[in-house]
């Protein structure tokens, strides 16, 4: 994950790890596409998960599914498409650069469901939609959009690899065990990183970062040859479930605006996967800018 440890820590640990021969390279691992959550799938789910689904596929040609499944107080984060439910709903029907999209992963945490997605238009794009869901109907939307490039160094692409979670008994410690990574690490910087990660199983998605402990010195060598900065400033969500958590920042690369989405897989209490969609954004929605 390119932007995950301060530079000077991460090669320092890792110039130590060479020497006393603790850097292995994680086993090679080869996904096949996985396929969209089909619609009879989704009927076994639970009501949340399927009022997500059915958000997120609705037709751009059919007003009634949105207004039926939208509460009257929504209130979209969109960057594209935000507003109050009839801001969204106009915004998003007439963007002529989708023409569906279609979920690859569900997970919920109480109320909040979280949609990984394949969207399918003037070029592909993946995205990950978040809604707190009550009464059977959607409050709030959060959303990070990204174009895809394809695969990255070991030939991971951006939405690949495990779709149903795990070990739901572990869903709170796995929370817990990512609110402290990305506030100690990503956000205050204190070091540690390396103590929560199993780089011999670590499989990376992000586009520019290959697998285990070798594909991560590479990207933060080639980050700081190119005077690349990452600054992650406010830890707006995490969720989980089970073996999946997804956490959503707001942050800086160099001096534009960005919002992280950051999904992880955790075995054994250690990440071992991790996606990522890294988005420009126009203005933060929480974090406050001090001169």
């Amino acid at each position: 994950m390119i932007n995950f440890i301060r530079t000077n820590i991460l090669i320092l640990t890792l110039a130590m790890a060479s020497v006393i021969g603790l850097v292995g390279c994680s086993k090679k691992v080869n996904y096949t596409p996985p396929s969209s959550i089909s619609k009879a799938s989704v009927s076994k789910l639970s009501m949340e998960k399927q009022i997500a689904f059915n958000f997120i596929t609705a037709s751009k040609s059919d007003v009634k599914v949105l207004d039926t499944l939208l509460n009257e107080s929504f209130i979209s984060r969109d960057q594209n498409w935000n507003g109050n439910k009839e801001n969204f709903i106009e915004k998003r029907n007439a963007d002529l650069s989708f023409d569906a999209i279609k979920p690859i992963r569900i997970i919920q945490d109480d109320s909040l469901v979280a949609v990984h997605s394949r969207m399918f238009g003037d070029t592909l794009r993946f995205r990950w939609d978040i809604m707190r869901i009550k009464g059977l109907e959607i409050q709030e939307h959060w959303s990070n959009v990204q174009d895809s490039i394809g695969v990255n160094p070991d030939g991971h692409s951006e939405i690949d690899g495990p779709t149903i979670p795990s070990q739901l008994e572990k869903t709170d410690a796995n929370r817990a065990l990512i609110a402290r990574f990305m506030d100690q690490c990503m956000i205050r910087e204190d070091g540690g990183a390396s103590k929560f990660f199993n780089f011999g199983l670590y499989i990376q998605h992000n586009r520019d970062v290959g697998d285990g402990l070798s594909g991560l010195l590479w990207a933060m060598l080639r980050m700081k040859r190119e005077g690349h900065t990452i600054k992650f400033k406010h830890n707006y969500r995490v969720m989980a479930e089970g073996n999946f958590v997804l956490s959503a920042t707001e942050g800086y690369v160099g001096d534009e605006k960005t919002t992280f989405f950051d999904f992880f897989r955790i075995e054994e209490n250690k990440i071992v996967e991790h996606w990522d969609i890294i988005a420009p954004v126009k203005n933060f929605i929480y974090f406050k800018e001090t001169n």
